[in-house]
């Protein structure tokens, strides 16, 4: 946007010129006496000539001009005097500079004179009105000019030649106007961060992978070729990043050395030479830099890539970094700029000092307008101090550093670290940071060298045979048992959970010593304006209209003819309707109750505002803000979820790449897919030294073609080969540490191939004709494609863990860092994990359930405590629900899926199998009648931890408890208030309860949507009811009834030794009376109780509510 301003479109925005008029003249005022400032001038005279469009320059002319205008102006005079501004321009520019004039805001104290030129008489009538403004400046006696700028054109010559003949004395003011346009504002600092993110996309998608391919492929290519290239790519991510192409510029072409020649100087090319690849463990070093000035305002960065480094390499790297993060720690408000260079130079004295006649002399400069403003360069003499909003390139590099090795381009290297820094209030901001500077993620190493092949260990292969894994886990399915050893083992079971409950205590205790305080994170302070002070308002603001600044993400609204401010974070929505003749716009905000915890600590008696409503009859205008407002709700929200999860990402080390092709699985897909609306991704997994690279077949966009994960990352890692249950076969990974796929954070990645899609699916259901050969063989053929695709996977992941580092590098030979898990597919259950019912698989650490999207995990060895919900007799289903250690840390949240997750609707002939399951990983069980208020279970023993765990910890609340003795008197009476239909027609009962517990939601008091007392409308007495207890048992000997279902029954006449000792709920038993006289709400008379029940906040309900304890309910 430079020139005669030709585009229509273009207007001059009176804010903007105000602003940056009064900067000029503030400034001008402070320091008009100094050399700054010409020495007591009279007036200020700006002149520009005629520009190359293809020459980037950085003329102070052009940079007042961008301040004022927003644009480039050539042969155009600016003149600065006492009470006036005089603009002289062609007829185009004169006419936006009137059409500024006019709209200038009355308060505004100086006045603009707008003169067009005139080519006839050569502008000099017009010279002639200039020199009476400048004489009528003041003392008219002086004018400060920039003195040291060259311009050309007959504009410029003819101005200089009226100024000679005028006799006015001139002095340089460039120091001066470098002062008044350091601060950069809001949008400015805005242009050059969204320019800074283009610069370093550049380097990383563009730059630095194509040199890892480039070594990859032992490929020749040359630096300038290369560079030209990335200059091209720049201004297609500028469209892909909705930036406009005709606001950026490339400063200069970008900067490739490499070969030992180096060159540190901001001005360097790239030479025409071909880039250096590292050969036989020779070093190699790169040292690229982009340059780019968006919207006027220039950015800039660059970095030092090793290859193969020595240890001297690395140790001067890593001691310029220190250096450079130092520089960045003092580089604040108010600090002398010579102070940056005296700490970088003091440091290298204290630990290298050999080094210091390499370091480069300009330790950067001030940067805005210009790539490099000498005012305000960083180095030893500078006194000029740094200000809130000034822009800096900090630059550091050692150059001319010697290594003794044999081939000639590696002996000569120079280092260059260089990132663009806004001054903030309380310290530097580095804009660059997202290109990494650490010497890990910096660093590779090459080798020509094959890969040692580790020795392989025929025991530690995968074996998919899972004809002995009943027996691994203790399965005592296989085997007949007699009543006694039932009785037996169920004793055992009960005295190894008692010690498997103490022993979690000890752990508890463990773990909630890790934290100290309120839990992190649990409130949120929201932004309630986008402003410091009402300076900071817009100019147009009034108290009457309605204002949306989309700069500092904030909406003005006129209250009592007040504007005032609403930070967009702080909006919840905004509605538009028709009422009568007028249209009505209301805006709801973010109050306490809405789903968010407001952290109300930063006042005490804080009122809320919930909403404000405007009527007028303008239904246009009125569209338009809705619109602007919903918007950049929109926007802002999206970034706060980008933001939020890249705040999750932790820095891994770069992939170090196999030169000789490691395991490879081709055309699979991933899960979640890189690319939007979850567009189905094809690609090729690849295992390298230390960790994988997903490369994608036909990415969108080139920051989508690959994705690396490192093996050190890996939680879990699955292999699932094909099974009757789903049509896919699978590898995936629990991550450690999410990674960004895409735009998304996530923890869980998974690829797979599908062998059968949905429509071949439903085709097998079809009668088939057994003595059809083609359908014959086309059966064979599928049957032997998926034994190629699991022999293919599985070969994969035993090369894998043929290359899998130790998990003790002490140990080469040890266990390796992790091993494959398979789901056993002989223990397969059904359960409803989420919102369907699906299979769910045990591994040797989790359950799982990988399939279909989304997936389900349990670690177990993250559970706590496993309880079973509705075990009682007559119920065809239970429900499981895992409570996760961590819900101890203070800054857990304590909500489904977070502590404690639930699998709902488990056929009740899984019981056995689930339980034997979870015994092996030393999981402490207890069961119950009732489904509990988990959240509320928890936050009262997190609450009450010291008192639950003294007297047992989940023993205490989820098991039997000591006073049995005492309490049957009461469960005898509660027997006489069970009901079921005389028909023995309970168990569809207990089948629609148990719907209901899968599909319905709860209320918000824990009440469940339909009462027991629904399920039946005549009670039994108690001889009724044991009559109907022994005809099921008859009914149905082998089922889970037939342990429990005669409990209550037996109760009275139960011997210690008795198979009916599982730890479980008391009260369980078939749905009371409608008459029961019990006062639990919802007509049951079990009850949640902790054993002892001393227990502050866990005490019963129903008839044991006496004890005047709050109950922690049931769902």
């Amino acid at each position: 946007m430079s020139g005669d301003a030709k585009d229509d479109d273009i207007r001059f925005e009176p804010d903007r010129f105000m602003e940056t008029c009064l900067k000029i003249y503030g400034k001008w005022k402070e320091g008009e006496a100094s050399d700054s400032w010409g020495t007591s001038c009279d007036a200020l005279v700006v002149v520009s000539g005629t520009t190359d469009e293809d020459v980037i320059r950085f003329p102070k002319s052009s940079a007042i001009q961008v301040a004022l205008f927003a644009i480039e102006l050539s042969d155009t005079l600016i003149a600065f005097c006492e009470d006036t501004i005089v603009i002289l321009a062609a007829s185009k520019k004169a006419k936006l500079a009137q059409d500024l004039a006019d709209s200038i805001d009355s308060k505004f104290r100086y006045k603009i004179e707008v003169l067009t030129r005139n080519k006839a008489d050569k502008d000099a009538a017009n010279y002639a009105k200039v020199i009476e403004f400048l004489k009528s400046s003041k003392t008219g006696a002086k004018v400060g000019m920039l003195a040291k700028e060259k311009n050309d054109g007959a504009f410029v010559a003819g101005w200089d030649s009226a100024l000679k003949e005028s006799a006015l004395a001139t002095g340089d003011i460039s120091s001066g106007i470098s002062d008044a346009l350091a601060v950069k504002n809001e949008e400015q600092l805005k242009a050059i961060r969204d320019g800074s993110l283009i610069a370093v996309q550049a380097i990383k998608k563009h730059v630095i992978e194509e040199i890892l391919n480039l070594i990859d492929d032992k490929k020749e290519a040359s630096m300038l070729t290369l560079m030209e290239d990335v200059e091209e790519k720049i201004f297609k991510m500028v469209k892909e990043n909705k930036l406009q192409e005709s606001d950026m510029e490339v400063i200069t072409q970008p900067l490739l050395q490499s070969g030992g020649q180096y060159d540190l100087k901001y001005t360097a090319q790239t030479a025409d030479t071909n880039v250096h690849l590292p050969e036989k463990d020779a070093p190699a070093v790169h040292i690229i830099s982009i340059s780019l000035r968006h919207k006027f305002c220039c950015c800039t960065v660059a970095r030092t890539l090793f290859f193969n480094a020595r240890k001297d390499q690395s140790d001067n790297y890593k001691l310029l970094l220190d250096v450079f993060e130092e520089c960045i720690s003092i580089l604040k408000p108010g600090v002398r700029l010579s102070k940056v260079y005296e700490k970088a130079v003091s440091t290298f004295k204290a630990r290298k000092p050999d080094l210091l006649n390499h370091l480069i002399k300009e330790l950067g400069w001030g940067m805005g307008y210009e790539l490099r403003d000498k005012r305000f360069v960083l180095d030893e003499k500078n006194r000029h101090q740094a200000e809130k909003g000034m822009i800096f390139c900090l630059r550091l590099g050692l150059e001319n550093l010697k290594l003794a090795v044999k081939e000639t381009k590696s002996q000569k290297y120079s280092i260059l670290i260089q990132d663009t820094v806004i001054i903030g209030e309380d310290g530097a901001e580095i804009v660059t940071a997202n290109l990494q500077k650490k010497f890990s993620k910096c660093s590779w190493n090459v080798s020509d060298e094959p890969v040692e092949e580790v020795k392989k260990k025929p025991e530690k292969k995968l074996d998919i045979n899972t004809a002995d894994i009943l027996a691994k886990l203790g399965d005592s399915k296989t085997r007949k048992v007699s009543e006694s050893e039932e009785a037996e083992t169920r004793k055992l079971f009960e005295q190894r959970n008692a010690i498997l409950a103490q022993e979690g205590i000890k752990k508890q205790k463990q773990l909630i010593g890790l934290g100290d305080g309120e839990a992190a994170g649990s409130s949120t302070v929201l932004q309630t304006s986008g402003y410091s002070s009402p300076e900071d308002f817009p100019l147009k603001t009034s108290g009457t209209n309605i204002h949306v600044d989309e700069d500092r993400k904030t909406i003005l609204v006129p209250i009592n003819g007040v504007p005032v401010p609403f930070h967009i974070s702080v909006v919840k929505n905004v509605a538009k309707q028709e009422q009568g003749g007028f249209s009505v716009i209301r805006i709801n905000f973010v109050t306490p109750g809405l789903g968010i915890t407001l952290n109300t600590s930063v006042g005490k008696g804080l009122m809320y505002l919930r909403e404000l409503s405007y009527r007028s009859q303008d239904s246009t205008n009125f569209s338009i803000i809705h619109k602007q407002i919903s918007d950049m709700k929109k926007h802002y929200s999206q970034n706060e979820t980008l933001l939020r999860a890249q705040a999750e990402i932790v820095p891994q080390e770069p992939l170090r790449l196999n030169p000789n092709r490691g395991p490879q699985l081709q055309n699979v897909r991933i899960y979640p897919s890189p690319q939007a609306r979850a567009k189905k991704t094809e690609g090729n997994l690849e295992a390298h030294v230390n960790g994988f690279r997903f490369s994608v077949k036909k990415a969108a966009s080139s920051d989508l073609r690959q994705l690396d994960f490192l093996y050190r990352n890996v939680q879990h890692a699955f292999f699932q080969p094909s099974n009757k249950s789903s049509t896919i076969i699978l590898l995936h990974f629990r991550l450690i540490n999410p990674i960004m796929v895409g735009k998304t954070s996530t923890k869980d990645l998974q690829f797979y191939v599908e062998y059968m899609d949905e429509g071949e699916n439903l085709l097998e259901n079809r009668k088939r004709n057994t003595w059809d050969r083609d359908e014959v063989e086309d059966e064979s053929r599928h049957k032997q494609m998926i034994n190629e695709l699991d022999s293919q996977f599985k070969k994969f992941a035993d090369k894998v863990s043929d290359i899998l580092p130790p998990a003790n590098s002490a140990e080469p030979d040890g266990d390796k860092i992790w091993d494959w898990d398979i789901p056993y597919q002989e223990l397969e259950f059904q359960g409803n994990p989420k919102n369907a019912m699906v299979e769910l698989y045990p591994t040797t650490s989790c359950i799982v359930h990988l399939a279909t999207k989304p997936v389900f995990i349990i670690d177990l060895d993250r559970v706590d405590v496993a309880y079973y919900e509705r075990i009682q007799s007559g119920n065809r289903n239970f429900d499981l629900v895992f409570v996760l250690k961590d819900f101890l840390l203070p800054d857990a949240k304590i909500q489904e899926g977070a502590a404690w997750s639930r699998i709902h609707s488990i056929d009740i002939k899984y019981y056995d199998q689930v339980r034997e399951v979870l015994q092996k990983s030393k999981l402490p069980q207890f069961e119950g009648a009732a489904a509990l208020k988990w959240n509320d279970v928890l936050k009262q023993y997190r609450k009450n931890f010291e008192d639950i765990t003294a007297d047992g910890g989940w023993q205490c609340i989820l098991g039997l408890g000591s006073d049995d003795e005492g309490e049957e008197e009461e469960e005898e009476e509660d027997d006489e208030s069970f009901t079921a239909d005389e028909d023995g027609s309970d168990d569809d009962s207990s089948e629609v309860d148990s719907d209901d517990s899968d599909l319905s939601e709860y209320s918000e008091d824990g009440s469940e949507d339909g009462s027991d007392e629904d399920l039946s409308s005549e009670g039994m007495d108690s001889d009724e009811a044991e009559r109907w207890a022994e005809e099921e048992d008859k009914r149905k000997p082998d089922k889970f009834g037939d342990k429990f279902g005669d409990k209550k029954r037996d109760k009275r006449d139960r011997s210690p030794d008795s198979d009916d000792d599982r730890p479980r709920k008391k009260g369980s038993a078939p749905p009371p009376k409608k008459s029961s006289s019990s006062s639990f709400k919802g007509g049951s008379s079990s009850s949640f109780k902790g054993g002892s029940s001393s227990k502050p906040g866990l005490g019963g309900s129903g008839k044991h509510s006496s004890s005047g304890k709050k109950g922690l309910g049931r769902r």
